[in-house]
């Protein structure tokens, strides 16, 4: 019977042991937790103080920049004012060479497309590039020792493209293109006006939106909106 109790109270103290050994762990890890917790919740108002302090500082920024700009008000801004006002353009912009057009349009009758060789098939008319321009020059014996066309050799000799300045030129917003307007049978004077009798290339036409609109209704052609601006 001694022996028995004995056991008994061996399994009981080994049971109490594993007990104890159990609640020891578990409260070790509600501690492991609540450390982590106390961690995430630390980092977590670091980090937020971090952007609040970010947040007032570019309100700030912001606020101070505002106070700079002066404030545009609605009767001071005219939409349409601003859409169908003329854009400034050079009258007479300077070129890397002094082509006449009056020469070569007007008194030897070049058609426009022999140098704007894209006109009909794209968007863009084109400019005369180097060899172009050497397609006849370099066979014109009468004219080879002029300054301006000695120009065009010396382009060719440096492998470099004339840089001609654009003269009509439109704002990025604009969709135009030469192809439907020529082949809509167009003619190029209407909004070149009469280059060959310009030594000079100029912009006759302000090519604001009230006056592409104008010659859009005169011959019938779409106002929608997609038909310029897409």
């Amino acid at each position: 019977m001694r022996g028995t109790d004995k056991n008994k109270e061996k399994e009981e103290e080994k049971k109490e042991a594993q007990t104890e050994a159990e609640t020891q762990r578990k409260i070790k890890s509600i501690k492991k937790a609540g450390t982590i917790k106390s961690l995430i919740a630390i980092m977590f108002f670091f980090f937020s103080s971090v952007g609040i302090i970010l947040a007032a500082k570019e309100i700030k920024n912001e606020t101070q920049y505002q106070q700079k700009i002066k404030p545009v008000k609605e009767k001071d801004f005219d939409f349409w004012k601003a859409v169908f006002s003329e854009i400034p353009f050079p009258e007479k912009p300077t070129q890397p060479i002094a082509f006449s057009h009056k020469k070569h349009a007007g008194e030897l009758g070049i058609d426009c497309k022999f140098c704007h060789y894209y006109v009909e098939k794209s968007k863009y008319a084109g400019v005369p590039s180097v060899s172009n321009c050497l397609g006849c020059h370099k066979y014109v014996a009468s004219v080879m020792q002029n300054p301006e066309v000695q120009k065009i050799f010396k382009y060719a000799e440096e492998g470099k493209p004339i840089p001609w300045v654009k003269v009509h030129d439109l704002p990025d917003f604009v969709r135009f293109t030469h192809k439907i307007h020529i082949n809509k049978g167009i003619e190029c004077y209407e909004c070149h006006g009469d280059v060959a009798q310009m030594d000079t290339a100029q912009r006759v036409a302000p090519l604001n939106m009230g006056w592409c609109l104008e010659c859009h209704r005169k011959k019938n052609a779409s106002t929608e909106c997609f038909a310029c601006h897409y």
